[in-house]
Order: structure tokens, then sequence, then C-alpha cells
């Protein structure tokens, strides 16, 4: 059942005789053990019963598939203040009544509340294509769709160099991060390329991230800053790519700016943006972002 911040989401049905078991706090965490492979008796490491207790109900009853798909799948990302946080900390609460443990909800510091709507962002010229795009966390939203064309940072040698650049960002997103030369794992090229081509694979990412630092560098505005600095100009939007190094995951972290959106891009779209805007064809954008 989704969860939008009001619904109460389904709580996993625990076993008759795991659901008698939750007496003692303790066997909350031998609920949430991943089941291990059957061990035997004379191999196991312990005498001792409540030790064999706890793996006993770990890898025989866990119930950490059920759990986690609602707090994944339902629930989701939890920002701290967002609707969802509440919403997990409710669901927590009745997980623990529902095994027989006393819980509430303890107030802890005021936050920022924050949450992220719908990301829509749409490549419209040089061909039409829908991104992998989202906001980053605590993000400002678009009151309407906004169109932009895409750059990206210059390769200045200068700070006077980048200055003169600046204002050219104006209705304009701007492309913050290094391209990845290679959306594909290091590991899978190393097993399946050869030594030949992990090597230069792995010396072509190295001088591309060499490459981009120098470039922050001779502008004189941290990586931090950028944003901001970007946004004073009058860009539209920020576009960064933290990629993770496996397939298809990213690392999304908090926004830098206070008034335009800022998007996390996947490594793949990213990378096309990028080799569109350093060739000059023409990248430009329709982005649609509720927070």
């Amino acid at each position: 059942m989704p969860v939008d911040g009001n619904a109460t989401p389904v709580l996993p049905a625990p076993s008759q005789e795991a659901t008698l078991k939750r007496g003692t706090p303790w066997l909350l965490a031998a609920a949430l053990l991943v089941a291990a492979a059957p061990m035997s008796a004379q191999t196991f490491p312990t005498d001792d019963p409540v030790i064999r207790s706890i793996w006993d109900e770990g890898a025989n009853h866990s119930q950490v598939y059920d759990l986690a798909q609602v707090l994944l799948d339902s629930i989701g990302p939890r920002l701290t203040a967002a609707p969802a946080h509440k919403a997990a900390n409710d669901w927590l609460v009745q997980v623990y009544q529902s095994w027989g443990i006393p819980a509430k909800n303890e107030q802890y510091g005021t936050w920022k509340s924050w949450q992220r709507g719908i990301s829509h962002v749409d490549l419209i010229q040089p061909r039409v294509r829908s991104l992998d795009a989202t906001m980053l966390a605590w993000s400002p939203g678009t009151k309407r769709p906004v169109e932009g064309d895409v750059v990206a940072l210059p390769d200045v040698a200068t700070q006077a160099e980048f200055q003169a650049w600046l204002p050219s960002v104006k209705g304009k997103f701007v492309l913050v991060s290094v391209p990845e030369p290679t959306c594909r794992p290091m590991q899978s090229w190393e097993q399946n390329g050869g030594e030949s081509a992990f090597e230069a694979i792995r010396a072509q990412r190295a001088a591309a991230d060499s490459a981009w630092d120098a470039r922050i560098a001779a502008s004189g505005v941290s990586a931090r800053d950028l944003p901001r600095t970007l946004e004073a100009a009058g860009a539209v939007g920020v576009l960064s790519s933290i990629w993770s190094g496996g397939w298809g995951a990213q690392r999304i972290f908090s926004a830098r700016t206070q008034k335009v959106p800022s998007f996390a891009v996947g490594c793949e779209d990213y990378g096309l943006l990028y080799r569109l805007a350093a060739n000059h064809q023409g990248p430009r954008l329709r982005v649609e972002a509720q927070a």
C-alpha cells in the first residue's frame, strides 16, 4: 500500500510462532537478522542458549523480507522531518505494539520539513527523451514547467575567465559534475575486458577527475559554493551526477541552491547531456519539479 504521508502502511504478518516469541526486546534484533545458512549442532560456536535462540530466530524465522518490503517499497526514503519519516516512525510503533512491545514516538529537536514531489526532466532538443533524474534533498521546486538550454562548466585557466563566462548561464541549466567516461563498473571491465582494457579505462577516469578538479580550482569557486554562484548569476537549474560505481546506482545529497532546482541525473543520461553540450549540439530541457 503506498504511503503519501497520511496513509497507514500495511504491516507485515508475523508467523504465529514468531509472534509468541516477541515478549523480550532482544528478539526484535533477531527478527531483523538476515537468514543464514543452516549450521549443524556440531559446528555451532557456543552452547549459550540465548545466542542459540537468537540465531534460530534469525535463521529460521526471519521477517527481514516482510519488514524491508514495507519500509523500502511502501514508505520509501525517509529524509529527516519529511512526511515519510513520520510515517516510518508510526509504522515502527505499530510493529512493536503488534509484537507486544510497548513503544511510542519521542520528539527530538525541530527540523525543517521538506517533501519531494514529482521530478520531470525531459530533453526536448536536439531530440526528445525523458531523463533519469530526481531532485536533490531540500531542493527548491518549480512553480511551473521551465525550459532552458544546457551548458557545462568551461575549461578556464583563470578566475577572470570564469567570471567573464558566468553571466552567460542566465536562463540555462548548468552541468557541475565530471562526466564519467563509462557507467560500466570497474569490476566488469576487469572481468570481461581484460587487463589492458581495465587499465585503460582506469587511467581515463583518473585523468578526467584530475582535469575536472583543475577546472573547478581555476574558477576560484569551491565545488560546495558553485551551485549558489550559478544561481546568483541567473541559472534556472543545476545538474549534477555522483555515480556510486555500481550498475544504475547514484548517490544523492543535499541541494545548495535556494531558489532554483538542483537535480541528480543518472550516470548515462548525465553523460548524454554533457556530450551534447560539449559538442555544441544544442541540448535543451523542459523541467517540472514539485517540492
